[in-house]
C-alpha cells in the first residue's frame, strides 16, 4: 500500500469516526472527547485524572476540561482522595451507568458498518495491526524519529 494513501485512509477513518460519534451523542449534549473519556471510565472507574490523561494519551488540560463538563452534565463525580488531597478519583453517576449499553452500542454499530464484508480474521488482523502501530507511535521519540538527512 502506498504510504500517502495509508495516511489518507487513517485520517479519513479518524475524522469520520469522530463525526459519527458526535452525531450519535449530540442529543445528549456530549462531545466526542467526552464520549471517549466516558468509555474509558467504564472499565477504569476510580482512576485519577492524571492516570486518565496518560492512559488516553491526551494532555491534562484537555482531560480536565472534559471532566469538568461531564461533571456539570451529571455523568461523572470527582472525589478527593484521603491519601493525596490533590488527587481526584473519577466515578460514574447513575445516569452514566444507565447509558452504558447505549454508548457501547454506538461503537458496535460503527464497527459493524465499517467492517461489513470483512471476515473475522481480516478484522482481527486490522485491529491487531492498528493496535501495534498505535503502541509503537506512543513510545516514539518524535524528534529522533523525524530526523531525516536531506540529500542534495
Amino acid at each position: 500500500m502506498n504510504l500517502l494513501s495509508f495516511a489518507r485512509c487513517v485520517g479519513i477513518f479518524n475524522r469520520q469516526t469522530q463525526a459519527y460519534i458526535t452525531a450519535a451523542v449530540s442529543s445528549m449534549n456530549i462531545s466526542f472527547s467526552e464520549y471517549i473519556l466516558l468509555m474509558n471510565l467504564y472499565n477504569n472507574e476510580g482512576i485519577n485524572q492524571e492516570d486518565v490523561s496518560s492512559m488516553m494519551f491526551i494532555d491534562k488540560a484537555a482531560i480536565a476540561r472534559s471532566i469538568k463538563s461531564l461533571e456539570e452534565k451529571g455523568f461523572i463525580l470527582r472525589e478527593v482522595t484521603i491519601e493525596d488531597r490533590r488527587s481526584k478519583k473519577l466515578f460514574l453517576t447513575d445516569m452514566a451507568k444507565k447509558n452504558e449499553e447505549y454508548f457501547y452500542s454506538i461503537l458496535k454499530r460503527w464497527e459493524e458498518y465499517t467492517t461489513e464484508g470483512m471476515d473475522i480474521e481480516m478484522k482481527d488482523e486490522i485491529f491487531k495491526g492498528l493496535h501495534t502501530m498505535a503502541e509503537k507511535s506512543i513510545s516514539a521519540n518524535l524528534s529522533e524519529v523525524s530526523k531525516y538527512e536531506r540529500r542534495e
